[in-house]
């Protein structure tokens, strides 16, 4: 008898650990669906930005801030770049791409803020994602709501190999920022080199900067 109560005993503490493997798995699951963490992002960046327009201190260095706690972590700053530079990568030292990847965020984060400095308590939705036959790429929709204009806008997210999906690039209007940035840097590498080329991009850093 007590063999067949332990018996039943182990059974059960079986299913309970198969179940709890199967809820944690599905969990898991949602948590890395790209939709999820564009909604997560996007979530946290509009909670840190209500407090700063409530306090009249919407300024572009307060953006930045807030996109660098919350936004930077979860774009690939090395696709960005390395699609960015495209052919010109292979021109460049291991010291000088570290240097672009730099400059580059730092274009991205402003590009951004600049974005969001207008910022007034608009309401942003998160639609379905779109993903890739090669299961590698992800789009997804997103809905800007205010008072006066609803403004669309596509993110674009890349998966690692450890299955995490992360942003790369963002359309707006029909005016993707990656494109945007590849004929900006192909129109002066042609004319600058890539040398001059990083200088201009530092110097632009420095002055957005000093913009409060």
């Amino acid at each position: 008898m007590k063999n067949s109560t332990e018996k039943n005993i182990n059974i059960f503490v079986l299913i309970f650990i198969l179940l709890t493997f199967l809820i944690s798995s599905f969990v898991l699951a949602n948590d890395n669906l790209p939709e999820e963490k564009v909604k997560n992002v996007f979530t946290n960046i509009e909670t840190a930005l209500i407090p700063l327009k409530n306090a009249d201190q919407l300024s572009r260095s307060n953006i930045r801030e807030v996109l660098k706690q919350y936004l930077l972590p979860e774009v690939s700053t090395q696709y960005f770049s390395h699609k960015v530079l495209g052919l010109h990568l292979a021109k460049l030292s291991p010291e000088q791409k570290e240097a672009f990847r730099t400059e580059l965020t730092n274009q991205l984060i402003d590009t951004y803020s600049h974005l969001l400095s207008k910022y007034n308590n608009e309401a942003i939705n998160i639609g379905k994602s779109s993903i890739s036959k090669s299961g590698k790429v992800a789009m997804v929709n997103m809905t800007i709501i205010g008072k006066n204009k609803t403004n669309k806008a596509l993110v674009k997210l890349i998966k690692l190999h450890d299955e995490t999906w992360l942003f790369y690039d963002i359309v707006v209007e029909g005016i993707s920022m990656l494109e945007s940035k590849q004929k900006e840097i192909n129109s002066s590498f042609n004319k600058l080199g890539p040398e001059q080329t990083l200088l201009q991009l530092q110097n632009n850093s420095s002055l957005s900067n000093k913009r409060v």
